[in-house]
């Protein structure tokens, strides 16, 4: 426990804030996988950091992130701040193609492409405009995270959700200066990325080839020092 706090205030205003943050928490509760999502009013969810892609499982993290999410008890009408086990959800019937009934599931459901049989915690923090959204995952046929850890993680909801704030006050401040580097194309570009735009999207709206978006896209990578789309958000956002 010792070591989060200071970590996630080290990070404060680097590119993967969201990464240390997620990446201490799952340490502390020994969980594979992680993920940070932004949920914000009127808005479609954006995923700040996962590591889904190490098990093959990405679709499911972005079927969570189009539909399944609105099914999450803990973020409607009034969003819950704290730590809590998924199974202690109170989850209403959930229909539509991606949702699979499997009475095993902690939830009695399984979004499509999401791993199996998966032990979940997760941690709701009022910041980024919204709620935050920190979901930890691992096998449930390893001991279950103790009550303790879990009281633990329920404490570190108020720093963490600080820390979230202030990160996101820096990066605001910023993020004008750190665009000033990029050509007015890769402005635009950068722009429509962070808008949720695809590539070919992109592509049509300003009339350029796909190949011709790639190359900015990289371009804006290198200049702005992100490695991932996750990253390219946390800094816009």
């Amino acid at each position: 426990m010792q070591h989060i706090l200071p970590q996630l205030i080290g990070a404060i205003g680097e590119s993967d804030f969201a990464a240390v943050a997620a990446q201490s928490l799952a340490r502390f509760l020994d969980c594979d996988l992680a993920a940070v999502v932004a949920h914000r009013p009127s808005q479609r969810p954006s995923v700040l950091f996962d590591n889904f892609d190490r098990i093959g499982c990405r679709d499911g993290l972005a079927n969570y992130v189009d539909f399944t999410h609105r099914s999450n008890p803990m973020l409607a009408p009034v969003p819950i701040v704290g730590a809590y086990r998924a199974r202690d959800f109170a989850v209403a019937e959930v229909v539509g193609s991606l949702v699979v009934m499997e009475a095993d599931e902690e939830l009695g459901f399984r979004t499509v492409g999401w791993p199996r049989r998966m032990e979940e915690i997760d941690v709701y923090i009022p910041a980024w405009g919204g709620t935050v959204e920190l979901g930890f995952y691992r096998s449930r046929q390893r001991s279950r995270v103790s009550a303790a850890k879990l009281r633990t993680l329920n404490d570190l909801s108020v720093p963490i959700a600080a820390a979230f704030d202030r990160h996101a006050t820096l990066t605001r401040r910023n993020t004008s200066d750190a665009l000033s580097v990029l050509s007015a194309r890769e402005r635009q570009v950068c722009e429509l990325l962070l808008a949720g735009c695809s590539s070919h999207a992109i592509a049509l709206r300003l009339d350029i080839s796909r190949y011709t978006v790639k190359d900015h896209r990289k371009a804006i990578f290198r200049k702005l020092r992100v490695g991932s789309l996750a990253e390219l958000f946390a800094l816009g956002r």
